[in-house]
């Protein structure tokens, strides 16, 4: 079975059906937290793989994960998911949705890494910036990690900016290392 295929078809057939009735940023968060609650409970990713729950059993597994309530285009996309017995490959649709979603209204997803928490302002005026230099909307999130010692670590899609205390001093060990040779 070709995953990649089955669930590109089906992500973008989720993607035009959701815009063709305007639910297109309802059903981008519902997937969004469906993949969260995959990520962090490996065992929705059982559930779904369970041959002895009922497709009613998994519909309302999947309308708790997706927060109580799902937009009708993604209601109905889970029916068809379900009744084709594709809900193995449902974290791999979803993931894809979010891809061909941000693919097509420009939007490019951040991670913002600090050693301390940062307050809603200094975020808003960092992705504002950011914006600005990439001239596409960005989708950004807050992590905080005490490693880094002070300073940030900035990742957008496939770039990486590290401006920690941490990372400098790694920088700074490697080059003594190199010049010791």
């Amino acid at each position: 079975m070709n995953t990649g295929l089955i669930s590109s078809r089906y992500a973008s057939s989720l993607l035009q059906y959701a815009v063709s009735l305007q639910q297109q940023e309802e059903v981008y968060e519902r997937v969004k937290l469906l993949l969260e609650v995959f990520t962090t409970m490996p065992v929705l990713r059982r559930a779904m793989k369970n041959r002895s729950l009922s497709i009613g059993d998994k519909k309302n597994i999947l309308v708790t994960a997706c927060g109580g309530s799902m937009p009708s285009s993604l209601s109905r996309m889970t029916n068809l998911i379900l009744k084709n017995e594709r809900e193995e490959v449902l974290q791999y649709i979803a993931l894809r949705f979010v891809d061909l979603y941000r693919d097509k209204f420009n939007i490019q997803h951040g991670k913002l890494v600090t050693a301390i928490a940062i307050d809603e302002a200094a975020k808003q005026q960092i992705v504002t910036r950011i914006q600005k230099m990439t001239k596409s909307n960005i989708e950004m999130e807050s992590l905080v990690d005490p490693e880094i010692i002070g300073g940030f670590i900035l990742t957008i899609d496939d770039f990486r900016w590290d401006a920690s205390i941490a990372g400098e001093l790694a920088r700074v060990r490697n080059q003594i290392q190199r010049n010791r040779f």
